[in-house]
């Protein structure tokens, strides 16, 4: 029996060396793994700390937030002394930001980098023989391609928002389309678009410096509109339809952002506050009052001033005969006047209800060779058409795209 208890008390004795021992081994591992982490750590944290980014926040001076940094006082005039020589440093902005690089062994500064905005940033760098050197340096640029499409369901907008479509580029679109749609009026749930764009961006800033649709397409129930950009050869740029027939007309489809039509062009119309029948030879758009009024077209104006019942009228004069009128003006946008020369879409006015005007709207009016006609329904040539190998290097570039 003694010796029963006796073997038993060595085994566990020894039972519990061995687990005393592999806790400890354990323990041991486990200790040296933490280290390793932390010495890991260390080292990320010493990589890290290599390179030293501010960024510019409002109302900060750059030469001040230098004295946050690790830089001596002498080290930070030496850099700022380089800097005014390339920058303007006081006109850096929020947003702006600069890096510093300092060796990893003797912890001096080797680098130091400006980022203001736009596509250059300033490098100012020193050698181990201390030797400054200091350049405006051009940064990359990386040009991203991307398609969207989507069925509208109340507006354009909603619709090409609502798949990351930037706000410019949707601008982009609309302006386009000018010619045939107008987005405000003519859209329709169950219409759908799509879009091939591009998004030029600079490298380390990622702000985008430029946007460019490439193709576009807007198709109703009854109609598909295509545009496809193209360059020709001589260094035209613009955009066409599937047969490289331009889709900017001579004239815009109106002349202004409405919210309805009040009076459409008629040879019989109750005048509403002469409570006489006469003809109507425009179109009334109704409008906020100060909704901005455009040219159609390209031309010279042949007036701008009150005209009786027209209130404050503009007339234009255009290419092949064609004048327009642009009636009840709220007043004229500046420089416009009598023998102003006016670009397509070009603001020439705002809505208002000067003359004899019930409410604010614009009274349209076109004519040709002196006699006036109905705008809605005049049908509209392109204002060019590609021909020869620009139309074939067309075909051949878009041939394609929707496919």
């Amino acid at each position: 029996m003694k010796y029963f208890f006796k073997k038993n008390l060595i085994f566990y004795v020894v039972a519990t060396a061995c687990l005393l021992t592999f806790v400890l081994i354990f323990a041991s591992k486990t200790s040296c793994s933490k280290n390793s982490n932390i010495n890991a750590t260390s080292e990320e944290t010493h990589e890290e700390d290599k390179i030293e980014k501010v960024i510019i926040q409002k109302g900060d001076v750059l030469a001040l937030t230098l004295n946050e940094t690790k830089l001596s006082s002498e080290d930070s005039s030496e850099i700022l002394r380089e800097l005014k020589k390339l920058v303007s440093i006081s006109k850096c902005l929020p947003g702006d930001f600069y890096e510093i690089a300092y060796d990893k062994v003797t912890g001096l500064w080797t680098n130091f980098s400006y980022y203001p905005s736009g596509m250059f940033y300033y490098e100012i760098s020193k050698n181990p023989q201390s030797v400054i050197i200091s350049e405006k340096k051009r940064l990359k640029t990386i040009t991203s391609k991307y398609e969207k499409e989507r069925t509208i369901e109340s507006s354009l907008w909603a619709a090409m928002a609502s798949c990351g479509v930037p706000a410019d580029v949707i601008g982009a679109f609309a302006d386009i389309f000018a010619w045939q749609i107008d987005f405000l009026t003519d859209t329709r749930q169950g219409d759908s678009f799509k879009i091939v764009y591009e998004i030029e961006t600079v490298q380390k800033k990622e702000t985008k410096l430029s946007s460019k649709i490439i193709a576009a397409e807007y198709k109703t129930a009854s109609n598909s509109h295509k545009a496809f950009y193209f360059k020709t050869k001589i260094g035209q740029e613009g955009y066409f339809d599937e047969k490289g027939k331009s889709v900017k007309s001579a004239f815009l489809k109106a002349p202004l952002q409405f919210s309805r039509i009040s009076s459409h062009f008629t040879a019989r119309r109750v005048h509403p506050i002469l409570k006489i029948a006469r003809p109507h030879l425009g179109i009334d758009y109704a409008a906020p009052s100060g909704t901005p009024v455009s040219s159609i077209g390209d031309g010279t104006a042949l007036k701008a001033q009150y005209s009786g019942g027209f209130g404050n009228l503009v007339i234009i004069r255009h290419a092949n005969g064609y004048e327009t009128y642009y009636g009840h003006l709220l007043k004229y946008a500046k420089n416009i006047k009598t023998g102003t020369k006016v670009k397509q879409g070009q603001v020439i006015g705002y809505v208002g209800m000067t003359g004899l005007a019930t409410g604010p709207h614009l009274d349209f009016r076109i004519k040709l060779n002196g006699k006036f006609f109905d705008y809605l329904k005049m049908k509209q040539p392109p204002s060019t058409q590609l021909s020869g190998k620009d139309k074939t290097d067309f075909e051949n570039n878009v041939k394609n795209i929707f496919n």
